[in-house]
């Protein structure tokens, strides 16, 4: 699956679900994309846009049909 950050499409390498109910994302990013998007100027605790590919969407759906 992928996952996009402020608009830059990224490739999922892990996902983990931890205990405290949050969702770690594992990712790379390949030096092209690095170098050519805003990703670089990012520090920790900055709010960024968060959204997950369409197929994601779906398979959830499907797992939870009461929401």
């Amino acid at each position: 699956g992928s996952i996009t950050l402020d608009g830059i499409s990224l490739t999922l390498n892990s996902v983990v679900d931890e205990p405290s109910g949050e969702c770690l994302v594992g990712l790379t990013i390949i030096p092209h994309t690095w170098a050519h998007t805003n990703l670089q100027t990012r520090k920790q605790g900055d709010l960024i846009n968060v959204e997950a590919d369409v197929l994601a969407k779906y398979v959830e759906r499907l797992c939870n049909p009461s929401h």
